[in-house]
């Protein structure tokens, strides 16, 4: 983590936001790999290569929902929003009555 991604003066943030700020860039980091992985397999010409980047890809996926689930656990607010939003039939903006 570097300094240049922590918007305010470190000395003012806490230990429980600096975690916070280490999984969320973490997340984004595996979420911008999980999209590079998929593209990367998408154009591989070797069937045996494509089997090692899609075995890359799915740990990917999987640190992603660690990753998820971490941050879910210790924000309450998104934890809210998650239960309500998540594992939803139907179409995704209707349950939040967008007009």
């Amino acid at each position: 983590m570097t300094q240049e991604h922590v918007v305010e003066p470190r000395d003012y943030l806490n230990a429980q936001v600096l975690d916070m700020h280490r999984a969320l860039t973490s997340l984004s980091e595996k979420i911008e790999m999980l999209d590079m992985h998929n593209q990367r397999i998408e154009t591989c010409t070797d069937p045996e290569l494509k089997l090692v980047m899609a075995s890359h890809r799915d740990s990917t996926r999987k640190q992603i929902a660690m990753l998820l689930e971490w941050v879910r656990r210790r924000d309450p607010k998104l934890d809210k929003e998650m239960k309500e939003a998540l594992f939803k039939a139907g179409p995704i903006a209707a349950q939040y009555h967008y007009e």
